[in-house]
């Protein structure tokens, strides 16, 4: 990295284990003062949304979405304001190269794993999720929510978290909380209230959400050669195409 390049220095959140502690005390403790200060600071009223209706249906149900709950998987964003839980392994997972996908997100495409709604909830302050309609008239990000389909995101960050439909979402596995590196293994701490010893057996994404083919791949900006399928557009609505097929 040039020597004139600043380092980007990401806020500490639950997914990030390191040696350095990037968040000092007293810089806390001004934020929250501010927070106390100003009314209108998302964090200064996290009930003010509790009677809405939204928050009473998955995936922004606070609280269990039904007896029994256990999470097993964690998605947040960059800078942790915003962050869902689930209690289910995706139903499936995939990339995708159109050219929404490689716009909304900068990058060449999109993997996407796709959770039944039922299976998810909010476990952040609601104030901070943002709402893209993804359909007709595009407008402003919202803080309400939108017509289905619809796009969620982070509003502080704007880390984008899943892409709702009327029955399933689809989730974005780079924001979800496995271990990483090795740093993260030998710097691991216990959560007895989550049971977690803090012992990772694996690092790299879990198996659960690894992708199983690519779709529009026509549209592809890169060539992939990982041997998964490639479908010309929709899976098993398309053609299938070779890796460096045209």
């Amino acid at each position: 990295m040039p020597a004139d390049h600043p380092e980007t220095v990401r806020p500490a959140t639950k997914r990030v284990r390191s040696d350095q502690d990037h968040s000092k005390a007293e810089t806390k403790a001004a934020e929250k003062s501010k927070e106390e200060q100003d009314p209108d600071h998302p964090d200064a009223n996290p009930d003010k949304h509790e009677d809405d209706e939204w928050l009473k249906v998955p995936p922004f149900s606070v609280g269990k979405s039904r007896d029994g709950w256990e999470t097993k998987w964690r998605e947040s964003c960059w800078c942790g304001k915003t962050a869902f839980v689930y209690d289910a392994d995706p139903l499936q997972a995939k990339y995708c190269h159109c050219e929404d996908c490689q716009r909304l997100h900068g990058a060449p495409f999109q993997h996407a794993a796709v959770f039944k709604k039922e299976n998810t909830r909010l476990d952040s302050n609601p104030e901070w999720i943002g709402f893209l309609s993804a359909h007709g008239e595009v407008h402003p990000l919202s803080s309400t929510p939108t017509p289905l389909p619809r796009k969620i995101s982070c509003r502080a960050c704007g880390s984008p978290l899943m892409d709702e439909g009327r029955n399933m979402i689809m989730a974005f596995p780079p924001a979800f909380e496995w271990t990483r590196t090795h740093k993260e293994v030998k710097h691991a701490k216990p959560d007895e209230s989550k049971g977690d010893s803090g012992k990772k057996d694996k690092i790299g994404m879990p198996e659960e959400f690894r992708a199983s083919c690519h779709i529009f791949y026509e549209r592809r900006c890169v060539d992939i050669k990982d041997g998964l399928t490639k479908w010309r557009g929709h899976k098993e609505e398309s053609d299938k195409m070779g890796d460096d097929e045209i």
